[in-house]
């Protein structure tokens, strides 16, 4: 028995009203949903509003405001369909960062340990003080584009919540203050492995967060064409 729209707008309204204003998930959600309900509606001789009532009581655990004080903040707080979800996508993440930081600091930390010329490392800084940049630039663009975005997502609102570590970092690891006048051939490669690693770091968390916000961008494109 497939629902009327008013009884789709209904569920979808009582989804609003239990915190799900990402429009990515509540759809998601919607779909699940209405799917149950239309599955027992057509199976039993039984009204919309008994089996609506039903179906929600299922959801309600889902639907309960909630948060993830190690993956997400203790401050982030929405529907635990919702943390469930983005918990996942911060934990592939975070094996993805650790990965990429360990690759691009060994190589990071060959290549200083086999320079010597000054010109070389000036050079290198340079490009990492210029690919830096990019990065900074690119997240306020996007921080700028979601916050004025009509359509809400998950991954919009995880990127804004984060994303201001990016500015943070620059200062915090000295990006434009000769990054790599620490690291040099005269030291041992040990110490510069280490060194290049934490150097990548904010590379690397940046660039994966211009990932997630490319996900909210995704959505909202596929949602337009809708």
């Amino acid at each position: 028995m497939k629902l009327t729209t008013e009884q789709i707008a209904q569920i979808e309204e009582t989804l609003i009203l239990n915190g799900l204003v990402y429009q990515d998930v509540r759809l998601e959600l919607l779909d699940h949903i209405s799917s149950e309900i239309e599955e027992t509606l057509s199976n039993e001789e039984i009204s919309f509003e008994i089996v609506y009532k039903s179906v929600f009581e299922k959801w309600k655990s889902a639907l309960e405001i909630s948060s993830s004080y190690a993956w997400l903040g203790a401050i982030f707080k929405a529907p635990r369909f919702v943390i469930d979800k983005l918990v996942a996508y911060s934990k592939r993440e975070a094996l993805n960062i650790f990965f990429s930081v360990l690759v691009f600091g060994f190589l990071l930390a060959f290549i200083v340990s086999n320079t010597f010329q000054k010109e070389t490392f000036k050079a290198i800084s340079l490009a990492l003080q210029g690919a830096y940049s990019i990065l900074m630039i690119c997240t306020s663009i996007s921080m700028f584009l979601i916050w004025r975005s009509t359509i809400k997502t998950m991954y919009g609102r995880l990127f804004l919540f984060r994303g201001w570590l990016v500015f943070l970092f620059c200062f915090q690891f000295n990006i434009y203050n000769d990054p790599l006048k620490h690291y040099d051939a005269s030291n041992s490669f040990f110490r510069n492995v280490v060194g290049c690693i934490l150097l990548c770091s904010p590379f690397v968390y940046s660039f994966f967060q211009l990932v997630m916000a490319s996900e909210h961008f995704k959505i909202v494109k596929k949602l337009k064409l809708v």
